[in-house]
């Protein structure tokens, strides 16, 4: 068994089950709800994103969403930031430089052009339907969003290494 680093963070993610408790230890993270054990090994883990108040880890099949927020008394939600930022930052300390990092400069410029074809298509709407050509535009923009569907499509593959340099 890992020897435990002492820093966890816990979170009741809903009224109805148990409090989930997330351990760092020495080569792992072990998440605890009730009886139930999972492990996430940090030599797997791929990438961390942090959004808000909760972060996404990615490892290679799976994603674990730890969340600052807890239900407490009475659903009334609990901040558990103090903790979280402890947990995170040991998890930084923990998890290979290698790992972690901002997203790649590929992800961020197809999310601007999703983002612009979005904003084309309605245009393009709102212009065909000023000049009373609802189908034309409809046309247009279904075109537009095929595209941008097309570019979230790419995404995942998008942090992927390439094949020979797998290990």
């Amino acid at each position: 068994m890992a020897e435990p680093l002492g820093i966890s963070h816990a979170a009741r993610l809903s009224p109805l089950q148990a409090q989930t408790v997330w351990t760092l230890e020495k080569t792992e993270i072990v998440e605890r709800k009730g009886a139930r054990e999972r492990r996430f090994p940090l030599s797997q883990l791929h990438r961390v994103s942090r959004a808000g108040r909760s972060a996404t880890l990615q490892f290679q099949r799976r994603r674990l969403t730890i969340p600052a927020f807890s239900y407490g008394d009475h659903l009334r939600p609990e901040d558990h930031t103090a903790s979280f930022d402890a947990f995170m930052a040991a998890l930084t300390q923990a998890a290979p430089a290698s790992r972690l990092g901002q997203p790649s400069a590929n992800g961020e410029a197809v999310l601007w052009i999703i983002g612009m074809m979005a904003v084309g298509a309605i245009a393009i709407l709102l212009a065909a339907g000023l000049a009373g050509a609802w189908l034309l535009g409809i046309a247009l923009a279904c075109r537009l969003v095929f595209v941008a569907i097309l570019g979230a499509a790419i995404l995942p593959w998008l942090h992927r290494k390439p094949s020979a340099q797998r290990g």
